[in-house]
């Protein structure tokens, strides 16, 4: 990540209160999260493109496997690590077949994931 910056992460949850929770100790430690949970729209990042994206596995999974597929698939965001959190066993078996080269990591190891200065493998 870039050292004179603000590390840009992008988060999706798909459940408005509990995603509030989950940002908070991310915002407190200094990044700029960016956060989206409506089924109703897309997130759109048309003022940046963010240096970390965090999906969820824990709410609608294949929602945040359409979206790691959607970044994945222009050269210009392959660079991006992609950090999937919590989930059933059986929904992070399933994508981690689809991504093996994502990171995969429960709520409460994903700081010290992201402050190890993580590398995109894809």
């Amino acid at each position: 990540m870039t050292s004179t910056a603000k590390t840009i992460i992008f988060y999706l949850h798909f459940n408005e209160a509990e995603l509030k929770e989950r940002i908070k100790p991310l915002i407190k430690a200094g990044y700029d999260v960016r956060c989206h949970w409506s089924t109703e729209n897309v997130a759109k990042w048309t003022n940046y493109i963010p240096d970390i994206v965090i999906l969820s596995l824990n709410r609608l999974p294949s929602h945040g496997r359409q979206y790691a597929e959607w970044i994945w698939e222009a050269k210009k965001r392959q660079h991006i690590p992609i950090i999937f959190v919590d989930g059933k066993p059986d929904k992070i078996e399933q994508t981690r077949e689809k991504f093996p080269k994502a990171i995969y990591c429960s709520s409460d190891q994903l700081e010290s994931i992201i402050k190890s200065g993580i590398k995109n493998e894809g």
